[in-house]
């Protein structure tokens, strides 16, 4: 087919989109594209997304380098990625990014994860089978970004847009009951305006490289019949929401009355409050964590406290209060309770001591540590000899608590220096994090943050994620400054630290969670840096 009249010679473009008799089977690559709108609808750090067809997209930043996403389903049975079924994928987007003169990222998207072997062969051999030299491999791997863990199932990825599209009405003060017409629309969308694949793959190049320059370039017409911008795309859900919510407003009120008075103001908690649970009576402590969702539903709160009377304990107590029942608050309870679970079945957490829980309300008291975290152990970063030796030194107990997660799939994903206790010169956690509850964009805490919580669409935060915050804690530690992306060697920026602290810590820091190393093998790192001397060359 000749390219389009306006069109750069050599984009290949089809003004028809030949994809529609078929939207059917591309089904889920629509999907894929609206999570990652959903999560962009209120912070827009992407700005628009380019449909190109069903198996890639272009995500345009606001104020950035665009990004070219390839997605690939694999069927039950299939397994992990094999190196030789990647070959493919990465030559693909390897020739996009050095035809479009190194000016875009790229990244590769599955429901399938990489298998280890793949991993390692992709992480040392990439340069046979891109046919690139040693600098030029360099700087592909630094633009490229790989699935570890890979995106939602076939068969659940429709169940996780609704709960993503849930949280966004929440934040846009909607009612988050029409999450599932409201993320319909939206893929729906999406599908109307992706085009079917190039038949060549010479055909499929030449268009993938024009549409980047064009976007890179902002000099020739738009694609504007496969260009969504994420403005648009949210207007496009408020008037879903509307169109839905204003056809019963009759059955709206009835199907959420109040079975209960608000809670009242001055039962929010307070310093010096006295929380009582059935015959045990516990002491509030400054600082009472608040928090509320955008359509008040519920109400949270978690402080530090002491049981009154014996063995008068210290406590962390954490109370959801329903103010109007939905399905927002109903899934914040459940995530609660899992959190409860989690920390009563994995070893090395603080116990829950006591629960009560009605239709209304979901108290629980867990044991604090008697222990202090790591700044009032230590003082502040960077840590002498002695205190960076007995840090590295009680890593492995933390590290045993987070292999729990890490086995039932899922990662804590906030460390930072104040969740570490240290209890008669060991660490332990002072709770399960984010495990409990799904990923979302910009989690965890900025210093500690893993490059994947970023973007969790495209790549779901994992262990690998808790590797590199416990790398970035030590590092952090280590030379007084939090890790950057690209970190220099620790021994360069403190001369008095052993060289022999660079490899894990810089190991541990990799940009792709597959070049990382696992948390076992951090802590042995460590382990040698121990018996070499110490983290501090005398």
């Amino acid at each position: 087919m000749a390219p389009s009249p306006g069109k750069p010679d050599d984009l290949f473009y089809d003004a028809r989109n030949t994809a529609r008799p078929t939207r059917a089977r591309f089904r889920y690559q629509d999907e894929c594209v609206a999570l990652r709108c959903i999560h962009n609808l209120l912070s827009e750090e992407v700005h628009a997304v380019v449909v190109e067809w069903s198996t890639d997209y272009v995500a345009v930043p606001r104020d950035g380098v665009p990004e070219l996403v390839s997605i690939k389903h694999r069927d039950p049975g299939q397994g992990e990625w094999q190196m030789s079924q990647l070959r493919e994928v990465v030559r693909d987007l390897h020739m996009v990014w050095r035809e479009e003169g190194e000016r875009c990222r790229c990244a590769f998207a599955s429901n399938a994860a990489i298998s280890s072997d793949a991993a390692t062969k992709l992480a040392h051999k990439l340069g046979d089978y891109i046919d690139a030299d040693v600098d030029e491999v360099a700087r592909f791997q630094r633009v490229l970004a790989m699935p570890d863990p890979p995106l939602p199932r076939r068969a659940e990825i429709t169940a996780v847009g609704v709960r993503d599209m849930e949280g966004a009405l929440s934040l846009l003060d909607r009612d988050p009951r029409y999450a599932e017409e409201c993320y319909r629309t939206l893929v729906n969308r999406i599908g109307a305006v992706a085009t079917e694949e190039p038949p060549t793959p010479e055909e499929r190049i030449g268009r993938l490289t024009g549409t980047l320059r064009m976007v890179t370039e902002r000099s020739a017409p738009r694609l504007e019949e496969q260009t969504l911008l994420i403005g648009d795309l949210r207007d496009l859900v408020l008037r879903t929401h509307a169109e839905y919510a204003g056809r019963m407003p009759r059955l709206l009120h009835a199907r959420a009355p109040s079975v209960r008075e608000p809670i009242r103001e001055d039962e929010r908690w307070q310093g010096g409050d006295e929380v009582r649970l059935g015959t045990d009576r516990y002491l509030v402590h400054e600082p009472v964590q608040v928090s509320e969702p955008a359509d008040r539903s519920y109400r949270e709160q978690r402080a530090i406290g002491r049981q009154l009377g014996s063995p008068g304990q210290g406590v962390r107590l954490v109370r959801l209060d329903v103010l109007r029942p939905g399905q927002v608050a109903e899934t914040r309870r459940e995530q609660l309770v899992r959190e409860e679970h989690l920390q009563s079945a994995l070893p090395g957490l603080p116990r829950c001591l006591s629960q009560h829980t009605d239709a209304h309300q979901l108290t629980f008291i867990f044991e604090q540590p008697q222990g202090a975290p790591l700044h009032a152990a230590y003082g502040l970063a960077p840590f002498p000899g002695f205190a960076l030796d007995a840090l590295l030194g009680a890593l492995p107990g933390v590290v045993r608590t987070l292999g729990g997660l890490h086995r039932l799939g899922l990662a804590h994903r906030a460390l930072h220096p104040d969740v570490l206790i240290t209890v008669d010169g060991q660490l332990r956690l002072r709770d399960v994090g984010l495990a409990a509850v799904p990923p979302a964009a910009g989690e965890g805490w900025p210093d500690y943050r893993a490059p994947e919580q970023e973007r969790p669409v495209l790549q779901p935060p994992g262990p690998a994620t808790d590797v590199y915050q416990l790398a970035a804690i030590v590092y952090h530690l280590a030379v007084g400054q939090p890790a950057v992306p690209d970190p220099a060697p620790p021994s360069l920026l403190r001369p008095e630290l052993s060289p022999t602290l660079d490899e894990p810590l810089l190991a541990g820091l990799a940009p792709i969670p597959a070049q990382r190393l696992t948390a076992k093998e951090l802590v042995g790192g460590f382990g040698v840096v121990l018996r070499s001397g110490g983290a501090v060359v005398c």
